[in-house]
Order: C-alpha cells, then structure tokens, then sequence
C-alpha cells in the first residue's frame, strides 16, 4: 500500500489516542472495521465512558457483558440483538430519522464526535481512499472529526463517486487484509410474500428508481421485476440487486444506475460494486434525503411496518409499547417518492403476524404505538389480498380500502370498528 510510514501504525497504537470520555463514529453492518474494533475491546479496561455512535450493525463486539463501564452505544437503529440493552442504559435509543444524522452528530449538533473510525480501500495513486460499503454518514463525519483513524483494507471494494477521503484527512492508518463482515438476506419469501412481491411489481413502472431495503418481502419484490426495463436503484446496494443486473434489468451504460449511500450483502455484492461504473457512491446528505429524492422523476419507495390502522396510520417502530424497530430512513424517502414526478410510496405488509392470529391492519395504533408516517403521507398499501390507494380518500373511503386487503377473517371486525369511529 502506498501510505507514508508517519502515519502507519498498528491497531493497538492507534486505539491509543482514544480517550476515556469520547464520542466516537463507527460505519454500518459491513463497514464495521474489524480490526480496530478488536483493538478498542482490547483496550476497554483503559476507556472509561467511551460512547459510540453508529446506526444498524452485524455484531455489537464493544458491548458484550463486562463491558458496560467502556462503552456505550448511541443509535438512531434498534436490531433484535441489542433492544435488551435499552432499559440497561447501555444503548441510548434516539428515535430520530436516519437522514438528520449529521445535523444531530456533526459539529454542530448536540452530539458531536470526536473521533471518527471508518473502514477504506487502499489508497489510488493520488492518495484517495473509498469508504466502499459505509459511507453515509462514515464520510461526512471524519471529515469533521478531530481524529481520524482509518483500519486500510486490502478487501475493501472501490466504490466510485463520493465517496473517497484523502490520505492527507486522516490522521492514524492500519492496514489489514480480511473478508468484510456480510449482512445476507436469509429471509425466504413464502406464498404471502410472493403475492405482495407481484402487486408491488405491477406498480413499479419501467424506468423507475427504486429504494428498497432487506427481507423477504423486498426478496419477493425483486424477484418479481425480472421483466422490468431500465430500473434504477437508490441508498441502499443488496445483492438482489446484482441479479438483476446481470439479467439486463438495470441497463448499462450512460450515468451511474445504482446510487448507494449503504452496501448490506455478501462478497458477491462486494465484487460486484468494485470500481464499477454503473455504481455511484453517495453520502447520507445525496441520499437519505427527501429534497434529493424528490427531483429524481419516477422515485419510488418500498417500506415496510408492524400495523396500521384504519385511518392510514403506520406504526413501524414499536411493539405492546416497547422499542422494536426503528424509522430509519423511511420517512425521508417516503416524502421523496411524494415529491418525486410520477413517484410512488410502497407500503408493503402481510395481512396478519406468521400465525395468522393478529391482523396487522387495526382499527387503532394500541396506547404507546409510535406514529412513523403519518395518516396523511401513505399512499399505497399492499398485502397479500391486493392494493389499498389511500391517496385522496376520505376517512370512511381509506378504511373500506384498507379492510378489502386485510386477512378475510378479521374484516367483520374491522367494519363493525369503522362503523364505530367513522
């Protein structure tokens, strides 16, 4: 690697100049570098009160039990593994929009970092280095940052765009040569999620850019565009997206088709986003972003949820009162599919839970449920019995709407409950 001696160190030094007390930025999921994570761990018995900052990750390393005096964890992402650490103190759930990141983390925020630590591909000839799969908020905020360390790694792909730091920006390097962390999708789509997936597909007109996330129902979606035409993809990069590339799905050539601000898959994504031209690398502020969003003509969002109620109401963060999700991106690019010419909003859900013993679709959000989007921004919702268009209903229209796509054995009840309220 073409790095000058002063600034290459071993992880252990460069951990070093972590203080007690500090707040400290990490990348996403696949962007977590490994190698100074280990280190920091290593050092906790040194670091009193370190908090650290970052959204959605494959591992929690920094903390597991014994821990608890070393780190903490501020987050605006609440996964499965650390939602028992909330009421510990521990993790420090925000529950803000992923796109106010930088104004909540920069340096003029409430919280601003210290330090930042990110995870880049080596450096070109002119001494830039890509942020490969986490760049986000990774970027902007060691850019701030008054320290800057940088884990070098060898595996690490070459994302093009905006997506490089200087040699020059950073302050300690440490070089590896590992396999990045994977986030692969082990959600299989069953019957009701390939059902959602080909009513989704007949919304999502050729040409359309896409946002989608990860799971089974976002699998099924995809899965069902394979005879779209000239498709773009929008802030996140999945490995669906690979095979739909190689099936002509998204065409080459001309400007960059695939925008992404977060890479969550595994080495085949990684390959496949390496020095490619048809990927453009963007920070949080170019993405998760409803003004961007909103100038890209047929821009269209699919999102997902815990409940709504009949009134349009979604609820995508909570469960019996409790923290269980987070918002994440979704409100950003639902109102710039809103903004968007020819934009669509996706709101896609299973009728009922696995058991088929709770309707997702209620006739209200239960005391303690977040509202995550509002009544009056949702515009299409999908289940597995068809398509709900909200848009320009009444009160009484959206309900009848709603109830015509809830499971069949649930939509006396529901009547009779809109028959109540409206």
């Amino acid at each position: 690697m073409n790095i000058k001696p002063s600034k290459k160190v071993s992880a252990s030094e460069a951990i070093g100049q972590i203080k007690s007390d500090m707040r400290v930025s990490l990348p996403l999921c696949c962007g977590l570098p490994q190698t100074l994570i280990e280190a920091l761990v290593a050092d906790g018995q040194r670091l009193k009160n370190v908090e650290i900052v970052s959204g959605l990750q494959v591992k929690y390393p920094f903390l597991e039990a014994g821990l608890e005096e070393s780190f903490t964890y501020r987050t605006w992402q609440c996964a499965p593994s650390i939602r028992g650490l909330l009421k510990k103190g521990t993790v420090k759930y925000i529950p803000m929009r992923q796109g106010d990141v930088l104004r909540v983390f920069g340096r003029r925020g409430p919280w601003p970092v210290d330090a930042a630590m990110i995870q880049v591909s080596p450096p070109d000839q002119d001494g830039y280095m890509s942020l490969g799969v986490s760049i986000g908020h990774s970027l902007p905020l060691a850019l701030e940052a008054d320290l800057v360390i940088a884990e070098v790694n060898l595996q690490m792909p070459r994302v093009l765009g905006k997506s490089f730091i200087h040699l020059s920006q950073v302050d300690y390097l440490v070089e590896s040569d590992r396999p990045l962390l994977e986030y692969p999708s082990n959600d299989k789509p069953g019957a009701k999620e390939i059902a959602i997936g080909k009513y989704a597909a007949e919304l999502i007109t050729d040409g359309a850019t896409l946002q989608i996330g990860i799971g089974s129902i976002p699998e099924a979606i995809l899965d069902a565009l394979s005879s779209k035409k000239d498709l773009r993809f929008f802030a996140m990069g999945i490995d669906k997206i690979v095979d739909l590339a190689e099936k002509g799905v998204v065409v080459r050539g001309g400007e960059p088709k695939i925008t992404v601000t977060e890479i969550l898959g595994t080495k085949k994504l990684f390959d496949f986003v390496n020095n490619n031209p048809l990927v453009e690398g963007r920070t949080l502020e170019a993405t998760i972003n409803p003004r961007i969003a909103g100038q890209i003509p047929g821009f269209t969002s699919v999102l997902s949820a815990i409940e709504i109620d009949l009134t349009g109401q979604v609820n995508a963060e909570t469960l019996k009162g409790e923290q269980f999700s987070a918002i994440g991106g979704s409100f950003d690019f639902l109102q710039g599919a809103l903004f968007s010419d020819g934009g669509k909003s996706l709101m896609a859900i299973t009728s009922t839970t696995p058991n088929e013993k709770i309707s997702r679709i209620v006739s209200q959000l239960p005391a303690g449920a977040a509202v995550t989007t509002p009544r009056h921004s949702v515009q299409y919702v999908i289940t597995e019995y068809g398509v709900a268009n909200l848009w320009g209903k009444s009160l009484k229209e959206r309900a009848q709407a709603l109830i015509d796509i809830a499971h069949p054995k649930f939509r006396d009840e529901l009547t009779q409950a809109a028959n109540g309220l409206f």
